[in-house]
């Protein structure tokens, strides 16, 4: 019996719920309960790691939708058979030399049932008019104007021009600036690249510890420095050349992981996502990340088909001169002045 009676009590106005009477406390109790009975911590401290990376949901709405039942049974585009992905690589945030221009601009088309794969690449200085603008510019600037309104705006910018150029759906979209893309590859050990004759960059990356870059004809067994400064070298070939060198490394890397049983043990992924840390970002949501690892698991020895729009005959552009506040500058343009011919390419790519 407390200092008051009931009745006394009464007169102070009707009694406060207890808290775990409340409905709130009842919603919170069994999403604790959800999370305990899938592996709660684990999934939890995954969580934390992959929202870092991800511009797409909160941290606890994107944690939600990873409770079986909660999210999408599928990726975007995996009812319709093709997932496309954007892949962007750059300097990275606040870095000189124009630190969120594309540099490297890859589209992979994924088709898991069929085991196959599509890498195409598109160069940097084609010349493209900006989503819901009358503006044009090359295509590797768009990705930082349009971050300047936003974190994730850039992606989606981007998203939006290759789709346009393409002629399909993009549905997700990766960003990995240079320091990220090191870091990964000396995370997994390092990569190897074959090569049918030497190759040489004497004059770009000096200052860089690398005043002479060049590896010998055949296997070369290289670490994410000198990875990096064979993705990025293009003064002794050209951006064409690059873009297939990326597509080289790209595969390499994906050979390397799988080989570690990395994309097999997603708490390894995590683990390498989070040595990364702000050097990555995607649109997707954590469980959209963990059904895309589960899926390149499941993809052994996948056919792939590469491709680099370029000047030749059948590279599909062409270069000319366009005027800019700065004067006139080189740029790439498609042939017969239209998108046509590349989203022919696209829609074919597999066949």
């Amino acid at each position: 019996m407390g200092f008051f009676s009931r009745s006394e009590r009464s007169d102070f106005g009707p009694r406060k719920k207890r808290f775990w009477k409340k409905r709130w406390f009842k919603v919170l109790a069994i999403i604790l309960l959800l999370l305990v009975a899938t592996g709660g911590w684990a999934m939890y401290k995954t969580g934390t790691t992959l929202s870092k990376i991800s511009t797409k949901d909160s941290f606890l709405k994107s944690l939600w939708k990873t409770i079986p039942g909660i999210g999408p049974d599928q990726l975007q585009g995996e009812k319709d058979g093709q997932i496309n992905v954007l892949l962007l690589g750059m300097r990275g945030n606040n870095m000189p030399g124009g630190g969120l221009l594309a540099d490297t601009i890859m589209i992979a088309m994924a088709r898991p049932k069929e085991n196959k794969v599509a890498l195409l690449s598109i160069p940097r200085d084609l010349w493209v008019k900006h989503p819901d603008s009358s503006t044009q510019s090359k295509i590797n600037s768009v990705h930082a104007l349009y971050e300047e309104k936003g974190e994730g705006k850039g992606m989606d910018a981007m998203k939006q021009t290759i789709g346009e150029i393409t002629g399909i759906p993009i549905h997700y979209a990766v960003r990995i600036d240079f320091n990220g893309f090191k870091e990964l590859v000396d995370t997994v050990g390092g990569v190897d690249v074959y090569l049918d004759k030497p190759f040489s960059e004497p004059k770009q990356f000096e200052g860089e510890n690398a005043l002479d870059f060049s590896l010998p004809t055949g296997r070369n067994h290289i670490d994410g420095q000198k990875a990096l400064f064979f993705v990025r070298a293009r003064y002794a070939s050209s951006d064409f050349e690059r873009a297939r060198r990326q597509q080289q490394v790209l595969i390499a890397l994906k050979d390397k992981m799988l080989s570690l049983g990395t994309l097999a043990d997603f708490g390894k992924v995590n683990n390498i996502l989070n040595v990364l840390g702000e050097d990555v970002r995607t649109d997707m949501d954590i469980s959209e990340m963990k059904k895309f690892f589960e899926l390149a698991n499941k993809s052994q020895n996948p056919q792939i088909k590469q491709k680099v729009l370029d000047t030749s005959e059948e590279g599909l552009l062409y270069s000319t001169k366009a005027d800019t506040p700065e004067g006139k500058t080189y740029v790439l343009l498609p042939s017969g002045g239209n998108f046509d011919k590349i989203r022919e390419l696209v829609k074919n790519i597999f066949n």
